[in-house]
Parts: structure tokens; sequence; C-alpha cells
């Protein structure tokens, strides 16, 4: 499973708490409301966990967070 499809599921399944949500890599997750500041925290935390990728502060920003396709591109960088 890529990684695009692992950060989806998870926000499904521990975010949202709906795995048949329909969720695009190019949505709009902040400003749709799927992610709000608690659920960026749980994401932050998966991902240190999943990927073993450590996420700075500085680094949460909405360029990064705002769509599974950035995610995906800042975790590859």
């Amino acid at each position: 499973m890529d990684r695009k499809s692992v950060l989806t599921d998870y926000i499904k399944k521990e975010i949202l708490r709906n795995d048949r949500a329909k969720i695009s890599d190019d949505q709009d997750l902040l400003s749709d409301g799927i992610l709000d500041s608690l659920g960026i925290l749980q994401l932050v935390a998966y991902i240190s966990e999943t990927f073993g990728i450590e996420i700075p502060d500085q680094d949460v920003v909405y360029e990064n967070f705002h769509s599974i396709t950035a995610l995906d591109t800042y975790l590859s960088q």
C-alpha cells in the first residue's frame, strides 16, 4: 500500500471515523473541515509512529497539510 493510501485510510478511520468517507488526494482537508488542529496533531503523531518521520512544528503549515498530495510531497522531501 502506498503512503497516500495509508494516510487516507488513517484519516477515514481515526479522524472521520467513517471507513466509507470519500476523500480525494487533492481535496482541501482543512477548508473542507476534515482536519482541524486536533486532527493535525493526531496525524503528525501517526506519521511519526508509522513512517518514522518527525515533523518539526515550523513545518505544520497549510501548504504541507492541505491535501493528501501535499502531505505526501512534503514527506517525500
